[in-house]
């Protein structure tokens, strides 16, 4: 089937027969509306990979803006035009001789007269991403730049607090300098991304913006509201993998197995000898099958006080909702901190060893937290803090410092920001359709 797939596929590109592709992304391209509605500001979005955005998209229309969204299955579909597809480690940056190579340049001049009829059909402006290195979206954001169209990389992954996830991203951002950036403009939560992007990327500073998270304007405004609740009689663990903030060959050598085992053990434990307490384990899906295998030997999954939250509920709301929070490297411990929720944070197992001190999460701003040095203690602070959830007033603009370091400002106008640089990118475009 996949090899039919691929004749077909190869033939339609050679042939530059646009209709098959055409009409089938033109059918399938859903337009985002917020409440059944959707009002313009005159400026038509197109969204590519659209799975990989958590809100934004509505956001951005509830702002004004019309936004579509690329079918995924039908904006990969043209992948198959890549014989060599498989070669993953070549597909950025192809030798020029390379079969990857050339059907890179047959695949971006049928794509190149695609995009032109989608945009006119549906008056595309702006075309925007997730994620700076996403295969999918290399030759659209490619094409689109080429026909003189704004191509915005919304950055997802923006959190750099150890060591060693700064020297990952200096060498992502050296890789990108190596494949080119096609498009006007990235955009980072955080100045330390941008000052790593600015420095090795090789892309011009002023194309590089550290805007904030879209998602944290509303978040803000509801901490300052009754939907900030105390006395819930919940505890949450935001659930880590044992890979957590550990990348490339590292992973061969070292994780946070013992770490991982013991919080969630802990957690369950305490949920066992607290039935009337809430416990909930929020997790994001990524490396789940290792913390349910656990969990289903714990038994996990028949306590009644215990909730398991996928990657798909409301992690903002579960914070403003608990009493305590706890979790080991995820931004939604820095969420937590403005909201001025107890935060415990276990520094035992590998998190105690020194040796691995450059992966340690916050390691220079641990003062945000209560720390639990050991599996004993964690159970207790947990329970400690739930009782007596008063965080001092030096503690709270500590962690308001750390929350505008690395995510948003406190301001709630990261929306404001983002829409003037669309609107700005779009004024400033001369498309050739």
């Amino acid at each position: 089937m996949i090899r039919v797939l691929e004749y077909i596929v190869n033939f339609i590109v050679d042939k530059i027969i646009l209709w098959p592709f055409y009409y089938p992304i033109t059918l399938l391209m859903k337009e985002v509306k917020v409440g059944g509605s959707s009002k313009s500001n005159g400026i038509t979005i197109l969204a590519l990979n659209v799975d990989r955005f958590r809100g934004e998209l509505e956001i951005l229309s509830q702002a004004g803006f019309k936004v579509f969204k690329m079918p995924y299955e039908w904006q990969t579909r043209v992948f198959y035009a890549y014989k060599d597809r498989d070669k993953k480690l070549e597909f950025k940056s192809p030798l020029v001789n390379s079969l990857i190579y050339t059907d890179r340049i047959r695949l971006r001049k049928y794509l190149s007269e695609l995009l032109k009829k989608i945009i006119l059909k549906k008056d595309i402006d702006c075309v925007i991403t997730a994620n700076i290195f996403y295969n999918q979206d290399f030759d659209w954001s490619a094409v689109a730049s080429k026909l003189g169209l704004p191509y915005i990389a919304f950055h997802r992954e923006n959190l750099v607090v150890n060591d060693h996830m700064y020297s990952v991203n200096i060498e992502y951002a050296k890789l990108l300098k190596e494949i080119g950036f096609h498009g006007s403009s990235i955009v980072f939560h955080n100045k330390i991304m941008k000052s790593v992007y600015d420095k090795y990327s090789g892309v011009n500073q002023s194309a590089i913006h550290a805007l904030g998270s879209l998602r944290m304007d509303q978040y803000i405004h509801n901490i300052k509201s009754n939907k900030n609740k105390i006395n819930n009689s919940r505890i949450t663990l935001f659930s880590f993998p044992s890979t957590t903030a550990i990348e490339g060959i590292h992973r061969n050598n070292f994780s946070w197995h013992r770490l991982h085992d013991s919080v969630h053990a802990s957690f369950i434990e305490l949920a066992i000898e607290n039935p009337e307490i809430e416990f909930v384990i929020k997790h994001k899906g990524v490396g789940w099958m290792e913390t349910k295998t656990l969990l289903i030997g714990l038994n996990a999954f028949d306590i009644v006080n215990l909730k398991i939250h996928g990657e798909l509920s409301d992690a903002q709301e579960l914070i403003l909702e608990s009493d305590v929070v706890t979790g080991f490297c995820s931004t939604a411990l820095l969420e937590a901190g403005i909201s001025g929720k107890p935060i415990v944070y276990p520094l035992f197992e590998e998190a105690h060893d020194k040796r691995y001190s450059d992966f340690l999460c916050f390691s220079d701003a641990l003062n945000m937290f209560d720390i639990a040095t050991s599996k004993d203690e964690y159970k207790e602070l947990l329970i400690k803090k739930m009782n007596n959830p008063v965080i001092l007033e030096t503690v709270m603009k500590f962690r308001e410092l750390q929350f505008e370091r690395h995510v948003s400002s406190l301001n709630a106008d990261t929306l404001k920001k983002y829409s003037e640089l669309i609107i700005r990118e779009v004024e400033n475009s001369a498309p050739i359709i």
